[in-house]
């Protein structure tokens, strides 16, 4: 520890700071570009599941973002609306659309979710049976009891009840 310089520590720190500091630089522009994009394009169309779950945003500072890049980009959009239109049906006609990459996964996700949700209502469809038999049962036990306990007025017990009981057995 003696051979250490004093400001290694604060060195390391700073390292690891700057690290961070580019992550999220880096995160923010990857961002900003896709909704550029979104901007550039004009869907107002709900976005798909998967870029929620792999941007993690809201849609309420999404919509703030796009509304704000909307005014900056719309004197811009003016200019170049022409040449981007003919520009883009030259593209699209000569290229064919990309296949979605994730479409295998997210079918396969979507196939185990309702096996899943399929697999619960089949416990509870089981749960409700069972909870449904065991009611009728407790309420034939306490029909039973009810007459196996019947008494006189001076607590003995009333034989004629017990006897049905068990000739009812037989």
């Amino acid at each position: 520890m003696g051979n250490l310089p004093k400001n290694r520590t604060r060195n390391s720190y700073h390292n690891k700071a700057k690290q961070i500091r580019k992550k999220l630089i880096r995160k923010a522009k990857i961002k900003k570009d896709f909704y550029k994009t979104l901007v550039k394009e004009g869907k107002n169309l709900e976005l798909p599941t998967f870029y929620r779950e792999i941007f993690d945003f809201d849609t309420n500072i999404e919509k703030t973002f796009a509304s704000s890049l909307r005014n900056e980009s719309e004197v811009e959009k003016g200019r170049k609306d022409q040449k981007d239109n003919i520009e883009i049906k030259k593209s699209k006609s000569n290229r064919k659309s990309k296949p979605n990459p994730f479409y295998k996964v997210f079918q396969e996700r979507e196939r185990i979710h309702r096996e899943k949700c399929a697999e619960k209502e089949s416990i509870r469809e089981e749960r409700k049976l069972y909870k449904q038999k065991r009611e009728a049962y407790n309420a034939r036990r306490n029909k039973t009891k009810k007459k196996l306990m019947k008494c006189t007025y001076k607590g003995q017990p009333i034989m004629k009840s017990r006897i049905d009981h068990i000739l009812s057995k037989i």
